[in-house]
């Protein structure tokens, strides 16, 4: 297993999982209102977009494209009504070929043995607090953020519990529970 993986294993993951639990448990009681996709129709997006986006890309830079784009079209029609009424013309529009672009050119340099360590650390770690579907979900879409954020995974490996702590991650947390 890679150094990186090594220390985010002890460091990172278990503290994403306590943010992750305390962050829900507050933003709960905070406001008792969830804004955005409901978590089925976000998931739904996303699986259907890997099977599409695998025909011209392996798996694993589909999943990444696919959050990316998910994330996105959500930010766009925050409502899933309205995404539903996308055409294939839409698509071609050259505001969303932009959109599409910025999502491939985003795919980072993660190996899928760097993907699938991270996802099976933060699933084995997650299934502890939550079913194993909710796990899966929310690390997968964890493991999007963390690569958005550190396009080479050494840089992942040095993300602090004070880095975690800050307001942006909070957010970036929290927005993964969703899923």
């Amino acid at each position: 297993m890679n150094l990186y993986f090594t220390a985010m294993r002890k460091i990172i993951i278990p503290y994403l999982l306590f943010s992750a639990l305390f962050i829900n448990k507050a933003f709960t009681q905070e406001t008792g209102e969830k804004k955005g996709w409901p978590s089925a129709e976000r998931n739904d997006f996303i699986i259907e977009c890997i099977k599409s986006a695998k025909v011209n890309m392996n798996e694993d830079s589909a999943r990444f494209y696919c959050y990316c784009v998910q994330e996105k079209a959500e930010k766009k029609y925050p409502a899933i009504e309205d995404v539903a009424k996308l055409s294939a013309a839409d698509m071609q529009s050259p505001e969303w070929q932009k959109e599409i672009m910025n999502c491939l050119s985003g795919i980072s340099a993660w190996s899928a043995t760097d993907r699938a360590d991270f996802l099976s650390e933060c699933i084995a770690s997650a299934k502890a607090a939550m079913t194993g579907e909710k796990a899966k979900n929310y690390c997968e879409c964890m493991m999007f953020k963390v690569e958005k954020k550190y396009p080479s995974p050494a840089d992942a490996g040095n993300i602090t519990k004070e880095d975690l702590q800050s307001p942006e991650w909070k957010k970036i947390i929290q927005g993964c529970l969703e899923f």
